[in-house]
């Protein structure tokens, strides 16, 4: 009997979920896609940036070996390939403004790029990384022929802590992403449901 009395006691102090503002709920998901669209522009503007620098010390630099030349282009390849990708995640979010009419749409849509996001940071970032990788040490045979045995050291030391930033700084930038897009989608989700019931 004291089991359901406790039961009972849990089950009235419950309190229902406060009912939402749909006002509310559009203002907050056009601000966090505000949000999404500044940072993949910013991001997108960075990288390109990349490009123009990595074409410049190319067109600049006269290398003694073909490795370098390959490592310039495998390095340009893989920005283009993350501008161009950033690109069409931005076009994407911006094209998205009619589905806020429809939730249900729009909580579908949330959950495909949630995913897809997902999978581009974390399998196709491990792809991307690996080849950045390979073009450090096609850079750093040159390297070898040119510079001291303490230099080289010293750069492929501060290359490979820099992949290890590099990877812990991703694992907390696809935590807050993943948290970011299920937040919208919960929201988006409990004024579905309030209007279902």
């Amino acid at each position: 009997m004291k089991d359901f009395d406790a039961l009972k006691d849990i089950w009235s102090g419950q309190v229902s979920q406060p009912r939402i503002s749909y006002e509310d709920i559009i203002k907050g998901l056009k601000l966090a896609k505000r949000s999404f669209s500044n940072k993949l522009l910013l991001e997108t503007a960075g990288m390109f940036s990349a490009v123009i620098i990595l074409l410049w010390v190319w067109i600049s630099n006269p290398f003694m070996m073909w490795t370098t030349h390959l490592s310039l282009l495998i390095l340009i390849v893989c920005c283009l390939y993350y501008v161009f990708i950033q690109i069409s995640d931005y076009r994407s979010i911006t094209n998205s403004e009619s589905l806020l009419q429809q939730p249900e749409d729009y909580i579908q849509y949330l959950k495909k790029y949630r995913k897809r996001r997902y999978i581009l940071n974390t399998r196709k970032y491990s792809v991307y990384s690996i080849f950045i990788g390979i073009a450090f040490g096609l850079y750093f045979i040159e390297l070898y022929f040119i510079a001291p045995l303490w230099q080289i050291i010293g750069g492929v030391a501060f290359t490979a802590a820099w992949f290890v930033v590099c990877w812990r700084l991703m694992r907390t930038y696809i935590r807050r992403e993943q948290e970011k897009l299920y937040e919208m989608i919960e929201k988006l989700e409990r004024l579905q449901h309030q209007f279902n019931n």
